[in-house]
């Protein structure tokens, strides 16, 4: 990418993410993101229509660095707390744009997007895990989907209280949550299930 473009498009970035803290999404309008970020209109056209494509693009790189950074939940406690820890981490560094996705104006079609990040990730983690006596049955996508949505909801109830406690804990407590309801394979024998 040309040098003058990506700082013209890390300027409007930077810019509408700023008056997001400040105003919230929909009290601003392109004006203001080209005001703060000392960009004419014109040059703000020449990238994106308007600020929910600005929006957008935002939105898709972090989901991508997201998608990136995630590994396996793994094969280990320590692992698991790990890539957890990474998770809320990241939450925590795009805070403004997790609450967008999640909140209760949320945009669905980024929840989606996040929702099945989270499940790729967790579908490694079951496949051959155990379940405790009593859900051997239970089909993997219906695991997968639970645990997905408590994992969100938890992040969804910790952004909302603006983040009270470290991304450490909240991995370790949200592991060990984990592990109530499955045992990776490493340290279980594999239990073929229905998908």
């Amino acid at each position: 990418m040309d040098p003058r473009v990506h700082r013209s498009r890390a300027m409007l970035r930077d810019a509408l993410l700023a008056l997001i803290r400040e105003r919230g999404f929909d009290a601003i309008n392109v004006q203001d993101i080209t005001e703060r970020a000392q960009l004419n209109r014109s040059t703000f056209y020449l990238h994106y229509r308007d600020k929910d494509e600005l929006l957008t693009h935002i939105m898709r790189d972090m989901l991508s660095e997201l998608s990136r950074r995630s590994q396996p939940l793994g094969d280990s406690t320590e692992r698991l707390h790990r890539t957890l820890t990474d998770w809320f981490q990241h939450a925590d560094e795009h805070a403004e744009l997790y609450h967008l996705m999640l909140g209760q104006s949320g945009m669905r079609a980024y929840q989606i997007q996040l929702r099945n990040i989270l499940e790729q990730l967790m579908s490694r983690e079951l496949e051959g895990a155990a379940l405790p006596p009593g859900l051997e049955g239970v089909p993997l996508p219906v695991v997968n989907r639970f645990l997905t949505s408590a994992f969100l909801g938890v992040l969804e109830w910790w952004l909302d209280r603006r983040s009270p406690h470290p991304p450490e804990g909240m991995a370790r407590w949200l592991g060990a949550l984990t592990s109530l309801l499955v045992k990776p394979p490493a340290d279980a024998p594999r239990s073929p299930r229905s998908r």
